[in-house]
């Protein structure tokens, strides 16, 4: 039996819950204490601190189970991986130089950096191509 269709017996009828085989339900049992965790955490803990058997767990949070109507929500949240952005560092020779052409200082450069990221970044970049550096 999947995880998903073991979660909508857990919830689901007592019809549906009597079908399932001790099998079934210490097989999944560890994933149904962890998805329940994140919503019931210290009973969660208490089921891995005191090593309850598997199927004792399912039948366990059986009882949690039937007093939902259906699977909740929070059984299917997804955490969100985070982005890792692309840091912008071009190289130090290639920022002299512009700090050169422009008659700027460093000061000059981060407040341009600040207010107009986008054309500073640009117009670095095609320095950068322009002495032969690689832009990536």
């Amino acid at each position: 039996m999947k995880l998903f269709e073991y979660l909508k017996a857990v919830f689901g009828s007592d019809a549906q819950w009597a079908k399932l085989t001790s099998y079934d339900k210490s097989k999944n049992s560890f994933m149904l204490n962890r998805m329940l965790s994140a919503r019931f955490p210290t009973q969660a803990n208490m089921f891995n601190k005191l090593k309850t058997d598997p199927v004792g767990t399912a039948e366990c949070w059986r009882l949690v189970g039937a007093k939902f109507s259906r699977v909740p929500g929070f059984i299917y949240t997804k955490v969100s991986k985070k982005s890792v952005k692309k840091q912008w560092d071009p190289d130090q020779t290639v920022v002299s130089e512009y700090l050169k052409i422009n008659q700027i200082g460093m000061r000059e450069f981060t407040e341009a950096l600040e207010f107009n990221p986008e054309v500073v970044k640009k117009s670095i970049d095609i320095l950068q191509k322009q002495m032969g550096y690689d832009t990536d």
